[in-house]
């Protein structure tokens, strides 16, 4: 059972360690590879405030709210609606006091074609060549005496350009703004409604890729490659 309050349901993460401590001016960073088809229930790079400063850890995408006692009883969590933060249970007290950050080079959305069942990937970037910043929310769980930090990636309405496409996007954070997203107290309305609103379009670009990134499976640089439709 999935949750689809949005489906980014696949990402890439390619800059080295090095650059995503400089971008985030990040006092630790976990260590990682390339990886360029990031899926629901793995691990995943997310960017907390601590008290020595922003500090990137691992977390599994897929929420598991402190209160669940059986995980295989949630939906797969890895999407969670802006429209709906504050109110649904799942997710409010994440909201209001964990948020985070979740790096990325680009993610991928599929677009129906209209001869039929078959959809055509498409990859989406920010045009400078700099780190998508999702916004995020976080948890930390025990399930069978493990403790687990998780995760989710907020979904808002699709910009213009997004639209074509699919009609939810990722919310992405401006650099501006990351100082009050993490902030780890609740904010304002219109704080927060300032910060959970669609990218610009005219900062991203996007083209079709191989339909080979719908294996998970699948991995490395050529998934992000641009092929003609």
């Amino acid at each position: 059972m999935n949750n689809n309050d949005g489906m980014c349901g696949r990402f890439c993460l390619a800059y080295p360690r090095s650059s995503l401590i400089d971008w985030y001016h990040a006092a630790t960073m976990p260590e990682i590879e390339p990886r360029y088809n990031i899926a629901p229930t793995t691990g995943i790079v997310a960017i907390r405030d601590s008290i020595t400063g922003r500090a990137g850890s691992m977390m599994r995408w897929g929420l598991i709210p402190h209160w669940v006692k059986d995980p295989k009883k949630l939906p797969l969590l890895f999407n969670a609606r802006a429209e709906s933060l504050a109110v649904k249970p799942l997710f409010k007290n994440a909201f209001r006091w964990q948020r985070c950050l979740i790096p990325a080079s680009g993610f991928y959305e599929w677009k129906p074609l209209a001869e039929g069942k078959s959809k055509q990937p498409f990859f989406i970037s920010a045009k400078d060549g700099n780190p998508l910043s999702f916004a995020g929310i976080w948890e930390t769980a025990m399930v069978d005496e493990v403790v687990i930090d998780s995760c989710a990636i907020i979904t808002t309405s699709s910009n213009a350009l997004m639209r074509s496409i699919h009609d939810r996007m990722p919310v992405i954070i401006p650099p501006e703004s990351w100082d009050n997203w993490l902030t780890p107290s609740q904010l304002p309305d219109d704080v927060l409604s300032s910060i959970l609103k669609p990218c610009s379009s005219e900062k991203m670009q996007f083209w079709a890729v191989s339909p080979a990134v719908g294996r998970i499976s699948n991995q490395g640089e050529q998934l992000i490659q641009p092929v003609n439709e």
